[in-house]
C-alpha cells in the first residue's frame, strides 16, 4: 500500500500481481521494480469462510488494483463500505440470497415456523447466505409465526397477547439458542440484530402477562362491540369519561352519544343517538339512518375510534340495527363482516332502570323489542360489577310462590303498579 501510494506503476496490479513486477529490498526494507524477466508467483494465505471479514478481504485482493489504504479495498464507485462483505457484494461477487429467501418462504407453506428457524440456521452455519441480517428481515413473518404458541406453552398463561417487539426479540433469542449450541452467536455476524432479553424476561413474567392480558381492541382498531353493565352509582360515567379522555388525549375522535337528553348532560360533547346518527323516527328491520356516503357525518363516522352509547336499553333494537347497517354501507374500505362496519362501539346502562316504551304492547312485546333480542347481542362482550350476562326469561306460574326465585331478579313488566305489587309480595 505504501508503494501504490507513490508509484503509479504498482497502482495497475492487484495484490496477487504485484510479485510479478516489484521485489522486496530487503536492505532498504523497500519495494522496487525487477530488473529481470523472472517469473515470480503470489499468493494470500488461506482464510476460512468462518472467519467473516477477513475472508473477503482476502478475496478482495485479488480483484482491487493500487489499493493504498484498508478503506480503498472497501470502496466501490467511490463509495466506501463498512464491512468487506458489503464491498464483495457491490461488486456483484456474490449471490443475493434470493434463492435461499424463496426456498424459506416456500417452505413455511408446509412447515413449522421452528423448522424454518432451524433452516435459516443451516443456512448461517454453512455460510450460505451472503447478507443474513437482510435475508432475516425477508423472512421475518415465517420465523415468528409461532412464537405467541411457544410463549404460551412454556408460561402457561392462556389468552397470551405480546406487544410485536415482544415477537420480534423472542424470534431472535430462539434463533441464537440454536446458533450457541453449534458455536456461532449474532454477534459474528455483521449487522445482524441481536436480541434484547428485557422483552424476553416480561414476555416469560406470568405476572406482568396477567396484567397485560387485556383486549386491546381501540388501539389495534379492529373494532369491537361491548356493553358495560351496573346498576345506578357503580360508576359507569366514571367509565366513559376515563375513555373518553385518555382517546382523545391522542388526538383521535371519539363520538359520545345517549337515548336520552338528560343521560347527554353527562357526557362531555355528547348528542343524542337519533341527533348524531340520524336515526329514522319510524323503523323497521331495514331502515337506514338519513346519511349520505361521502358527506360530513359520513366523514366523520369513518374517522371516529370510540363511539360510547349510554342509557342503551331504552332504545328499540331497530336502532342498533339501523345504525349498524348504516355504518357498513358508509365505511371504507368496507368491513362488511364485522358489526357496525368494524368500529368498536360500547354500550351501556342499567337493566334495572326504565326500558323503552311500546305503545300499548305487553311485556313479550317489550322484552323481544330490547337490546337483548336484536341479531347484535350475541356479538356483544358483556362487563359490569361481576361481569355477569343479563338473561331474560317469563316467570311461570310454579315459580310465583316461591319467594326465594325472585330475590336475584329485576322485574319487566309494563306499569308502576304491576311493580309496587311484585315487590309487596316477595
Amino acid at each position: 500500500m505504501e508503494c501504490n501510494s507513490y508509484d503509479k506503476k504498482a497502482r495497475e496490479l492487484s495484490y496477487v500481481e504485484f510479485p510479478t513486477q516489484y521485489v522486496w529490498n530487503k536492505s532498504n526494507k523497500v519495494w522496487t521494480r525487477r530488473k529481470t524477466k523472472t517469473k515470480s508467483l503470489g499468493r494470500i494465505n488461506h482464510v476460512s469462510p468462518k472467519f467473516g471479514d477477513v475472508y473477503y478481504m482476502c478475496i478482495l485482493l485479488n480483484k482491487v488494483k493500487g489499493p493504498t489504504c484498508y478503506e480503498d479495498i472497501r470502496t466501490v464507485n467511490e463509495t466506501v463500505y463498512d464491512f468487506y462483505k458489503d464491498a464483495f457484494y457491490a461488486l456483484s461477487l456474490l449471490d443475493d440470497d434470493r434463492e435461499y429467501i424463496s426456498s424459506i418462504q416456500e417452505t413455511h407453506h408446509w412447515a413449522t415456523a421452528s423448522f424454518c428457524r432451524s433452516l435459516f440456521v443451516m443456512l448461517i452455519i454453512s455460510d450460505s447466505l451472503s447478507r443474513p441480517h437482510r435475508v432475516f428481515k425477508e423472512i421475518y413473518n415465517c420465523l415468528s409465526d409461532d412464537v405467541v404458541h411457544v410463549c404460551k406453552q412454556e408460561i402457561g398463561v392462556k389468552g397470551l397477547k405480546l406487544k410485536s417487539e415482544a415477537i420480534y426479540h423472542l424470534t431472535l433469542s430462539y434463533i441464537e439458542k440454536s446458533l450457541l449450541s453449534c458455536g456461532l452467536s449474532f454477534k459474528q455476524i455483521p449487522n445482524m440484530p441481536l436480541p434484547d432479553h428485557k422483552y424476553i424476561q416480561d414476555s416469560c413474567n406470568m405476572l406482568i402477562q396477567d396484567e397485560l392480558n387485556y383486549d386491546p381492541s381501540i388501539n389495534r382498531k379492529k373494532g369491537g362491540v361491548f356493553f358495560l353493565y351496573g346498576y345506578g352509582g357503580t360508576g359507569k360515567t366514571f367509565v366513559w369519561k376515563t375513555m373518553y379522555a385518555a382517546i382523545r388525549s391522542k388526538g383521535e375522535v371519539v363520538i359520545n352519544v345517549a337515548s336520552s337528553e338528560i343521560a347527554v348532560l353527562l357526557l362531555f360533547g355528547g348528542r343524542t343517538t337519533h341527533s348524531r346518527f340520524h336515526i329514522p323516527i319510524t323503523l323497521n328491520e331495514n331502515s337506514f339512518c338519513s346519511i349520505t356516503p361521502g358527506n360530513d357525518v359520513a366523514a366523520l363516522l369513518n374517522k371516529v375510534n370510540l363511539i360510547i352509547w349510554d342509557e342503551a336499553p331504552m332504545m328499540h333494537c331497530y336502532c342498533f340495527e339501523v345504525v349498524d347497517r348504516t355504518l357498513i354501507d358508509i365505511i371504507f374500505p368496507m368491513s362488511n363482516d364485522k358489526p357496525f362496519g368494524g368500529k368498536t362501539i360500547v354500550f351501556g346502562d342499567d337493566f334495572r332502570q326504565i326500558l323503552l316504551v311500546i305503545q300499548r304492547g305487553n311485556c313479550s312485546d317489550i322484552v323481544q323489542a330490547s337490546s337483548h333480542s336484536s341479531r347484535l347481542w350475541r356479538e356483544c362482550t358483556i362487563g359490569g360489577p361481576n361481569d355477569d350476562e343479563v338473561e331474560f326469561e317469563f316467570i311461570e306460574d310454579n315459580h310465583l310462590d316461591d319467594p326465594l326465585y325472585f330475590q336475584d331478579k329485576a322485574f319487566l313488566v309494563p306499569t308502576n303498579e304491576e311493580v309496587d305489587v311484585s315487590t309487596t309480595t316477595c
